[in-house]
């Protein structure tokens, strides 16, 4: 569960970025229910790093207002490389190419949470947590992923930075990536 400490740093921080987790179609909606909005992933960014949550838990109050009745904080994994690929198509596509580890093998890598501000996209990659009656080997388990960026719209001649939990590449048009 999540700590006091932590939780006040969470509440402070969904009032300036909140970035949802997943971006598939198939990802869960959050949901009002009881005075209480379940939202099943998300993240903060901030300028010293960033934070992966799930089973987010918003509870109403009578002026109608929200704030943090609990999250489950998940671990940023390990990334040992990010390469950038830019696929000639038009518009152009981005996607990086992302090695890195679990910190065992008996979890799962959960959807990137991605942020874009300020010629930058943060990505955060994190991983699932054990349950409490689960244990595992303690050894590092190696991924591979790819993660798309939304660059529709990006102009030329920008440098645009990347930073997935800390590891940072960076990329450039050489024309505008304008939609058809």
């Amino acid at each position: 569960m999540i700590t006091t400490t932590r939780k006040a740093m969470l509440a402070s921080m969904l009032t300036s970025v909140f970035t949802a987790a997943s971006l598939s179609a198939q990802a869960d909606p959050a949901i009002f229910r009881d005075g209480v909005m379940t939202i099943p992933a998300g993240a903060t960014v901030s300028g010293n790093g960033g934070h992966y949550y799930t089973d987010i838990q918003l509870a109403m109050h009578a002026d109608g207002s929200l704030s943090v009745a609990g999250a489950t904080a998940n671990s940023l994994v390990s990334i040992d490389t990010v390469d950038v690929q830019i696929m000639e198509s038009l518009p152009l596509q981005v996607s990086l190419a992302i090695s890195g580890n679990l910190s065992v093998p008996c979890v799962k890598l959960l959807d990137p949470a991605i942020s874009y501000t300020d010629n930058t996209f943060t990505v955060l990659l994190a991983e699932s947590n054990l349950g409490p009656a689960e244990s595992c080997i303690a050894v590092l388990e190696p991924f591979d992923t790819t993660v798309s960026l939304d660059v529709k719209g990006l102009a030329a001649g920008t440098t645009y930075n990347v930073d997935v939990n800390g590891v940072t590449a960076e990329f450039t048009f050489d024309s505008d990536n304008s939609p058809l």
